[in-house]
């Protein structure tokens, strides 16, 4: 049995590596045990989504027999402090044995805490720390594992007020909570935000949950992901070195305008993912698009399915997404192979409400290395929003 064993300083980087290391996209199922540590104590823009896609591609293409939490059984309930416990558990719930250091099976006792971390977000209670995770389980039959005011057995909540209401009362009572200054500056985007949250859950819904025969998948998550990030700007330009964000951190605007007292970087992180096969496969009306205009097509407007329960198909994605982030922000997009991404800083927005693909302009994020193995088909689509707040004064 192969491990794979995460550190609790683990990084988007040492995750990259895993693919290599452990063989992930070298065709032979491999049976897997993975072990998880009770926190992460350095977490950056991109680590959920990087974490996610890793194990999500595993499951898919290899047998994860055994998870284990670094942890007595007793102080399980740490890990639901983490973002990543209940996503990856509900993935994992039908075929995997659940366990702790000590090799004692946890499953009945992760049942009751899976169980109150769901009714927990559907009642939109408030989390400890400046986050909140909104995620769907489609394989299981817990109260039907369906966030109720994104979705119910029926179908996608065509409700884009509600939805907005929703998304604008998290941000502001439960992740904008550090320095009300964020909140202020956030305050005219923050419907755009929600009419975003609204567009890209409901592509989870038409995208997420079934194969390119819209047979369900076996193993689906699909969710909604806000942080808000306090880092050293030291740290972060040594985590992200060598890579588009250390790019985008460095540039004039963020060093002029974002550089908080004590050498920090406030920024918000918005994560929309889901487990399906992604955007290239899933398409079926390519009508000799390359790849990368395949993911265009299906994060711009009216892209919903002919049987879907949808009212309203206007839809303006990625170029809604792009004008919101100009001059300021940054987006990074994995599906299938390709990891795509805009620094809205250093390549602003130019108007294309009519979503011309040729206009909607994507950068690869690793140009030189396109075909590392890492760069083969993984599992799941994330898409990624980072957004920095300017220097503020800490009384507000």
């Amino acid at each position: 049995m192969t491990e794979i064993k995460f550190s609790k300083n683990t990084s988007s980087k040492k995750i990259d590596s895993f693919y290599k290391d452990f063989k992930i996209h070298d065709g032979k199922n491999q049976n897997f045990k993975i072990i998880l540590p009770s926190e992460f104590t350095t977490y950056r823009f991109g680590l959920l989504s990087d974490l996610l896609r890793l194990i999500i591609t595993i499951n898919s293409k290899h047998t994860i027999d055994k998870l284990i939490f670094d942890l007595d059984k007793e102080d399980i309930e740490i890990v639901y402090k983490q973002d990543y416990a209940y996503p990856i558990i509900s993935l994992l719930w039908n075929d995997t044995v659940f366990e702790d250091k000590n090799n004692d099976n946890i499953k009945s006792i992760l049942r009751i805490k899976q169980n109150d971390f769901f009714k927990k977000m559907n009642s939109l209670e408030r989390f400890k720390g400046s986050r909140y995770l909104l995620s769907h389980t489609d394989h299981l039959s817990l109260n039907n594992g369906l966030i109720k005011f994104l979705e119910d057995p029926n179908g996608f909540n065509d409700d884009e007020e509600l939805i907005k209401e929703i998304v604008r009362k998290i941000l502001i009572e439960n992740v904008l909570i550090f320095n009300k200054n964020n909140l202020k500056e956030l305050n005219n985007d923050i419907n755009h935000i929600g009419e975003i949250i609204y567009e890209l859950s409901k592509n989870t819904y038409e995208w997420g949950k079934t194969d390119n025969l819209m047979k369900p998948i076996t193993s689906s998550i699909r969710g909604i992901y806000f942080r808000f990030h306090n880092n050293s700007f030291d740290k972060l330009l040594q985590d992200f070195v060598n890579t588009p964000l250390e790019v985008f951190f460095k540039n004039d605007y963020i060093t002029e305008n974002c550089i908080q007292e004590l050498n920090k970087v406030y920024y918000l992180e918005i994560l929309v993912y889901d487990s399906g096969i992604g955007f290239i496969e899933k398409f079926s009306d390519k009508s000799g698009l390359n790849d990368i205009d395949v993911i265009k097509k299906c994060l711009v407007k009216n892209q919903t399915s002919s049987t879907s329960n949808l009212k309203s198909k206007k839809g303006l994605g990625l170029d809604r997404i792009l004008n919101i982030l100009d001059k300021k922000g940054f987006l990074k997009i994995m599906t299938d192979k390709y990891i795509l991404y805009r620094d809205l800083i250093k390549d602003n927005y130019t108007n294309n409400s009519n979503n011309e693909l040729s206009n909607l302009k994507l950068d690869y994020w690793d140009e030189k290395n396109l075909n590392r193995s890492s760069n083969e088909k993984c599992e799941g689509s994330f898409i990624s929003i980072l957004f920095p707040f300017k220097k503020q004064n800490n009384n507000g």
